[in-house]
């Protein structure tokens, strides 16, 4: 594991620039890497996909307790580090692969689901974790750190500031955990924002039965306008004929018109999917 002058020295030694358009912060904080790493229960017979490793900091301990390690990283320079770090201390059970998690092909042939872990950027948070639980046949346990803002939508409750589209969908596939928060000092360069770790638990299937598609059209057809009352978000959104069709709707859900989308309970929006 990593301290912050041990990085300030290899990024300087390698000649490598942060790239703040990739929201690169790198872990120094040696209590939580050994806390994270912990909080993984990784056992022998584990693959794990370690999304971003940077310079290596978790990387290390992840390839002693698992069978397999898979590190993607997408920034060319970090890993042409991590090869040549690998090259003087080959565990045997690291793959090295230079490219984006977003378009990672998923191997599903591994007796046993595989566990991700990675600590997202800001920017690109929902994209990865929707990708991911799009992969569901393929992972089983995602562990991330991600900025607190995110995390707080990931488990939120309805009639909740945080709770939205994002809080639906993922609350939909899987069950998010809060662990433990990061304070922002923990990293190097050191962010605006403190940052939490989650676990998140993905289900085999949807936690309901329904049209999973009109589901989320409908979710996203409300949350797109949030201060409406959910009768003007839904009729707005062109997916109901009339009005009238849309209240008949509500009632048959027993969504009272003037809420709004915000109070909305997954398992509400789920009834108004089956009502439609």
């Amino acid at each position: 594991m990593l301290t912050r002058n041990q990085i300030k020295s290899a990024l300087k030694e390698n000649d490598i620039r942060i790239r703040k358009r990739l929201g690169q912060n790198f872990l120094v904080n040696r209590k939580i890497q050994e806390k994270i790493v912990d909080a993984l229960g990784i056992s022998k017979g584990d693959t794990v996909i370690e999304i971003g490793p940077g310079l290596g900091a978790l990387t290390g301990e992840l390839t002693k307790r698992a069978k397999r390690v898979i590190a993607i990283e997408k920034d060319r320079r970090l890993y042409d580090f991590l090869l040549k770090k690998r090259s003087m201390d080959d565990p045997g059970n690291l793959e090295l692969i230079h490219g984006d998690i977003l378009k990672h092909r998923f191997d599903c042939r591994e007796s046993r689901k595989l566990k991700v872990v990675g600590n997202l950027p800001y920017y690109i948070s929902s994209p990865i974790l929707i990708r991911l639980l799009t992969e569901r046949r393929c992972v089983d346990t995602i562990f991330i750190t991600v900025q607190k803002e995110f995390a707080e939508r990931l488990v939120a409750r309805a009639s909740s500031k945080a709770y939205g589209a994002i809080t639906c969908f993922v609350q939909f596939y899987s069950k998010p955990s809060f662990l433990f928060t990061i304070e922002r000092s923990s990293f190097y360069p050191v962010p605006k924002v403190d940052s939490c770790f989650l676990r998140i638990d993905i289900y085999n299937d949807g936690l309901y039965l329904t049209d999973e598609e009109k589901l989320f059209k409908i979710i996203r057809a409300c949350f797109g306008k949030r201060r409406k009352k959910i009768l003007n978000s839904l009729y707005s959104s062109n997916e109901f004929a009339s009005k009238e069709e849309v209240l008949e709707k509500l009632e048959i859900a027993g969504i009272a018109p003037e809420r709004r989308p915000e109070t909305v309970s997954l398992e509400e929006f789920v009834k108004l999917t089956n009502s439609v």
